[in-house]
This record gives structure tokens, sequence and C-alpha cells, in this order.
């Protein structure tokens, strides 16, 4: 009997502390990895804009995450508005600032998983109605991946400055012109 539960408890152990699983190699791998999420025919984009200019809107930046020579990768294009300058369809006009090309290190990995944990967790956040905020967008390429929020909360912010910061790109600050 004494064996029987002492059996028990080792398998209870073992089996509840360890979140790994044996690949082909027999080694032990994570069973959470960003590199998991970017099949190699799929790209992650995700998109936010900004309101710089109030209701009329602001800037926008994208970040795409690709597979490339059997790493994995991520564009980030930013964008810079006029706020006295529209189209003919009175969007704000934009122009590209800047745009950088980097191989994701293990840490960006684990920063962006968690970002996007973070867009995951404000969908359950109190929305409130507004003609300007910031909105923040993820999805993939093959449409099976869609989350978007957006508004005023100061958790959005906070979440996408966390995520530049770790990527070492500029934060944002707002300052409505």
């Amino acid at each position: 009997m004494k064996n029987i539960l002492l059996i028990f408890s080792f398998l209870f152990f073992t089996n509840c502390s360890n979140k790994k699983t044996p690949d082909q190699s027999g080694s032990q791998k994570s069973l959470y990895a960003f590199d998991n999420i970017v099949p190699y025919q799929d790209t992650l984009i995700i998109k936010s804009s900004f309101s710089d200019c109030g209701e009329w809107g602001g800037h926008d930046e994208f970040i795409k995450i690709y597979r490339s020579e059997k790493k994995i990768k991520l564009t980030y294009i930013k964008y810079e508005e006029d706020c006295n300058n529209k189209d003919q369809s009175g969007s704000i006009v934009q122009v590209e600032k800047m745009k950088k090309n980097i191989s994701l290190s293990r840490f960006q990995k684990i920063a962006l998983m968690n970002y996007m944990e973070s867009l995951m967790k404000s969908q359950f956040l109190n929305k409130v109605i507004s003609h300007s905020g910031n909105f923040f967008y993820l999805e993939n390429t093959d449409g099976s991946l869609k989350i978007s929020c957006g508004g005023n909360h100061p958790s959005l912010l906070e979440n996408y400055n966390l995520l530049m910061t770790k990527l070492e790109f500029p934060r944002i600050v707002i300052s409505h012109k």
C-alpha cells in the first residue's frame, strides 16, 4: 500500500510540474513556443493606429512577422502624419518614416507572445464609446487569427509601448496636434 501511494505521488508531481514534451530526437521542448504560431507559409501582422489628430485619426504602424531562412524575422514600418494634410476622401495623408528589419531573439519572441496575450485579455475591458482612440489589430494572412481592440484605455497603449521597448523601437507618445 505504501509503495502504491509513493508511485502515485511520484507520477502526480512529475506530470504536474513538467510542461514539456519530448520531440523526435528525445530532447525536451516547451509546449508553448512563438515559433508554433508562425507556420512557413503565413505571416502575422500587428497593425496599430493612433489618435495623434484626435477624431481624425493619426499615424499607423505595422509589424510583420514571418519566416525567412528558417529564422523568424520582423519588419517594422512606422508612418508619419500631418493632421492638416488630408486626401480627397478626408483621410490624413501618411508618409513612411521608418522601416526596419530584424531577426527575432528569444527574448523578443517572448515579448511578442506577451503582447498577443495582452491583446486577447483586452477584449474583456469595459468599452467606452468615443470619436477617437488608439486601435490595435493582430491577424495572420490566412485569416484564421483576428483580434482587434481600441479605445482610450491606458493599458492598451502601455502594453504596446512595453512591446516597442523590448523590440528596441521608439515608444509612442500621443500629443494631439
